[in-house]
């Protein structure tokens, strides 16, 4: 469990973090994201002690970072971007050393490198030189140093960054094993894995938590992001334009407090697609009756009238939600 109570950080009167707030739970495989400059290396840096805050506590399983370091720290498994990894040793030796200095029982030393080793799968590579990895056994030899001993927090600086798609496939898979056993803190820029591998989210903004969400709480978000899709086609561009605008008014004429925002996608002389937001749910169902509607009685009427060739609600991903939140 990791909990950060009004932590503040600054280099003269520059401010890194400011007033952080937020509890992760045992379990938990977190997201921590922001812009370059939003506090987030400060942020895990404190965390991982290798920082004094200016003000405020962290802890660690309830043992502050500050006032009781080493029993906090031998908590805290940590994998910075680049692995601190001794290139002339093979991985097998490496991670008896990373026991021994996480002070390991000895007689349980060997038990525990076979554990990580096949946690991570790093049998096939467990006697080579860590010189002779590729990158994507490094991050896992990266990882396995973090969870050597078994630490209750695992906290991860840009695990995926530089891997191949196969790579960031396998190190997906992973992390999220390591959900349960670990909170898990994950710090990174690429969003679309961070959507995929974690359940909660913290945005950082010029130094303060801009917003958190729990994945439920984020699908919740992206619903409300989301828009409509449509293509339509028949009649010119201006006509197919003019139809979709006399929907939209009998919208707003039926829910007075709806808002809405209309973007044109693409417009042939065949086909016109458009996108288009509604603040509410009732005003989003409205609509669509409203369309399917008008397009049946023009239908019938005329049969080169505007007609529906797509209808789709739009995919909004993690990009989006983080460009309007940060």
């Amino acid at each position: 469990m990791i909990q950060v109570s009004n932590l503040s950080k600054f280099y003269g009167e520059k401010r890194a973090i400011s007033g952080l707030n937020f509890k992760l739970e045992k379990g938990e495989i977190v997201g921590l994201l922001g812009r370059n400059g939003a506090g987030k290396t400060t942020t895990i840096r404190i965390l991982t002690g290798f920082l004094i805050p200016s003000s405020g506590g962290a802890y660690i399983d309830g043992k502050s970072i500050f006032d009781n370091p080493l029993e906090a720290k031998k908590n805290i498994g940590y994998l910075p971007e680049s692995p601190p990894l001794y290139e002339d040793l093979t991985v097998h030796d490496y991670l008896q050393f990373v026991c021994e200095i996480k002070q390991v029982e000895k007689e349980k030393i060997e038990e525990e490198i076979q554990r990580v080793i096949q946690k991570t799968n790093l049998t096939s590579v467990a006697h080579k030189l860590i010189s002779t990895l590729s990158l994507g056994f490094r991050k896992r030899v990266g990882i396995a140093q973090a969870i050597s001993g078994n630490p209750s927090v695992v906290i991860m600086d840009e695990p995926i960054s530089g891997l191949d798609p196969q790579q960031i496939m396998e190190m997906r898979k992973l992390i999220t094993s390591l959900a349960g056993d670990h909170t898990v803190l994950i710090s990174s820029h690429i969003l679309t894995e961070m959507h995929r591998t974690c359940d909660k989210f913290l945005f950082l903004q010029e130094g303060q938590l801009k917003a958190q969400f729990t994945l439920e709480q984020l699908e919740e978000e992206m619903a409300k992001v989301a828009g409509f899709e449509i293509t339509l086609s028949g009649k010119t561009v201006q006509e197919r334009l003019s139809f979709l605008k006399s929907i939209v008014e009998e919208v707003v004429s039926k829910s007075p407090t709806s808002t809405h925002v209309m973007d044109s996608l693409s417009e042939t002389s065949e086909e016109s697609t458009f996108v288009i937001k509604w603040n509410s749910e009732e005003a989003k169902k409205t609509f669509k009756s409203q369309l399917l509607s008008a397009l049946n009685k023009v239908g019938e009427k005329d049969a080169n009238a505007v007609s529906l060739e797509t209808f789709r609600k739009q995919e909004v991903s993690l990009e989006q939600i983080f460009m309007e939140r940060v």
